[in-house]
């Protein structure tokens, strides 16, 4: 074997290593780039091959120790990537960013090895390029090569491949329109929002996206608006705003309770008696979705929730949530009517920043676990020890956040252990992780019962209201296609329906079918309790209005009407970037 690689040509290790790159982007775009753009295109196609050609061009320029390192490193990181994406995809059904890591912090702390589902057939692929790239080190020849050969099977490499990813972002990413509608079939506009990574990676390849999304990661943009962008903001407010209706301030000076449920998916209140009997005497929003616009979905969900507003897109850094300061979030909101406004979360103030962006937010103070004296922070009737600084200084605003619907799951989770005899009896199925779920929700509705009769003992039910959603659905079942059988539908978008309800002694029960969002959230409560908010401004609207009435996701389709709404969803998303990103909110 030694003498045959002996006889190889000097320049082998270059062809190996130009063939593990190409393999490894195409087998992965063949494999999972299949979202709008579908496999390869001739952009992808010249990306992949432009990145290529420039990464063996450099390995051809560098000496002979530092040759082998960075091919090393160049096999490693990408082969690393390709299984991250992979994770990432079967779980989100989304690819991963670095603005992700960027922003999560310790909130990869929740990440378990049972996430770490990926296809047999990948690892194989992956691996295999991997070794052409460990057969190419092995093939970096001893002797120095000449200055000629160095130029020509680097150089040469280097420059096509350059210039050609230079030809493609100048003839295609050019004069993106960030309005027009049919962003999905634009590339110059996808390469610029860069919002859906599915769309993302699909149109520029492993390489290219990589290169855009550390781009975005370390030079986010934004800033000072200009005259142009402080003009489209004024033009969009005034052509929106809000007319009181029926439901204008009829919960007006009551408490608030606000629960954001970690990953109880519809079918799963059936198995929760407490939750089911209050959604029973509630008004239910029957037609609610919470669309995952970013991965994160806990935290980005009550970000919407709380301001109105979608989260940054792809690549934006936390100070987007630190520098600009909400004055139409729902605790600043509360607080101008009087209210205290604080918030209530098992995990510690460092996980995706809570304490610090919560406090911006308008929160008076963020209350972790182990400030609330919890004996486990995953398990949601631990939460109770709190109850006295939930409801305390009337009138109130308290947001409680559970964590018991979380996963992992499995035979050693104590949330399981707490109520697997119960969910063995009750559940319907059996596989996947039916049970599980099962258990986990079990857990949340233990905090939910004990919550209501507290209320109820403490003459405090009557003047407070107590309203539900969840933040996703429930993807830590770790199987879509079951998900979609049990939920009865045959999208992923549509497997976004989830709860929102709110129960209040002064509201008959009654289920409203308009379509609702997470984004519709604010603006409906803000109505319901006659709060001063600037509706213009919000990318939702009031669900008892006449606005709104569709939901829309990540790749700009919708449900909810037959009407053509594009237009108004990329006006929508257009003005909430420039509110976020353009530190409007700093400057006013």
């Amino acid at each position: 074997m030694r003498k045959l690689l002996q006889k190889c040509p000097a320049w082998t290790y270059l062809v190996l290593c130009f063939c593990s790159l190409l393999g490894n982007a195409l087998w992965f775009q063949w494999m999972y780039a299949d979202h709008t753009y579908r496999r390869w295109t001739a952009i992808s196609l010249a990306l992949i091959l432009g990145w290529s050609l420039l990464f063996t061009g450099i390995a051809a320029l560098l000496p002979r120790l530092a040759k082998r390192i960075y091919l090393g490193i160049l096999g490693a990181a990408f082969f690393a990537l390709t299984i991250v994406h992979g994770v990432y995809y079967n779980m989100f059904r989304k690819f991963f960013s670095f603005g992700d890591m960027a922003f999560a912090g310790d909130g990869f702390a929740f990440l378990d090895s049972s996430y770490l589902v990926i296809r047999k057939l990948a690892i194989l692929l992956g691996l295999l390029c991997l070794g052409l790239m460990v057969l190419a080190i092995l093939l970096v020849p001893k002797e120095r090569e000449g200055r000629r050969f160095r130029l020509i099977a680097g150089g040469g490499p280097l420059a096509v491949g350059a210039l050609g990813i230079l030809a493609v972002c100048l003839v295609f990413f050019r004069g993106a329109d960030t309005m027009i509608w049919d962003m999905g079939s634009d590339p110059a506009t996808v390469y610029e929002n860069f919002t859906d990574t599915r769309s993302s990676l699909s149109l520029l390849g492993l390489y290219h996206y990589t290169f855009r999304d550390i781009q975005l990661v370390l030079f986010p943009g934004g800033g000072s608006l200009t005259d142009e962008e402080a003009a489209e903001i004024a033009d969009f407010a005034a052509q929106r705003g809000h007319e009181d209706n029926d439901m204008s301030g009829v919960l007006a000076g009551k408490n608030l309770i606000l629960i954001q449920l970690e990953a109880i998916d519809t079918w799963m209140v059936d198995y929760m008696p407490n939750l089911k009997a209050v959604k029973e005497q509630s008004v239910v929003f029957s037609n609610h979705y919470t669309p995952a616009y970013i991965t994160a979905g806990t935290f980005n969900t009550e970000f919407i929730v709380n301001t109105g507003l979608l989260p940054a897109t792809t690549g934006t850094s936390t100070s987007v949530y630190t520098r600009n300061a909400f004055p139409n979030s729902l605790p600043h909101l509360f607080r101008e009517e009087g209210y205290t406004a604080e918030s209530f979360h098992g995990s510690e103030g460092n996980v995706y920043n809570r304490e610090q962006i919560h406090l911006n937010l308008g929160y008076e103070d963020y209350h972790s676990g182990s400030e609330m004296g919890m004996a486990d922070y995953t398990m949601d009737s631990d939460l109770m020890a709190a109850f006295d600084d939930m409801t305390d200084d009337a009138p109130f605003f308290t947001f409680i956040i559970t964590y018991s619907g979380h996963g992992p799951y499995s035979e050693e989770n104590p949330i399981y252990l707490a109520h697997a005899d119960e969910a063995k009896a009750e559940a319907e199925r059996t596989d996947g992780n039916y049970v599980y779920a099962v258990a986990h929700a079990k857990e949340t509705d233990a905090f939910i019962g004990e919550l209501m009769a507290a209320l109820e003992e403490n003459g405090l039910l009557e003047d407070t209201v107590v309203a539900f959603y969840a933040d996703h659905y429930n993807y830590y079942m770790l199987d879509d296609d079951l998900n979609m059988d049990i939920k009865g539908v045959d999208s992923l978008d549509l497997l976004q329906h989830t709860d929102f309800f709110l129960y209040s002694q002064d509201l008959e029960p009654e289920t409203v079918e308009k379509y609702t969002s997470s984004i519709d959230v604010l603006p409906t409560l803000a109505n319901l309790f006659g709060l001063s908010a600037e509706y213009e401004l919000l990318t939702g609207d009031d669900a008892f209005s006449a606005d709104g009435g569709y939901v829309f996701f990540n790749d700009n389709t919708w449900v909810g009407t037959e009407e053509d709404v594009g237009t108004q969803i990329m006006e929508r998303r257009r003005i909430n970037q420039l509110l976020l990103t353009g530190d409007y909110w700093q400057e006013r």
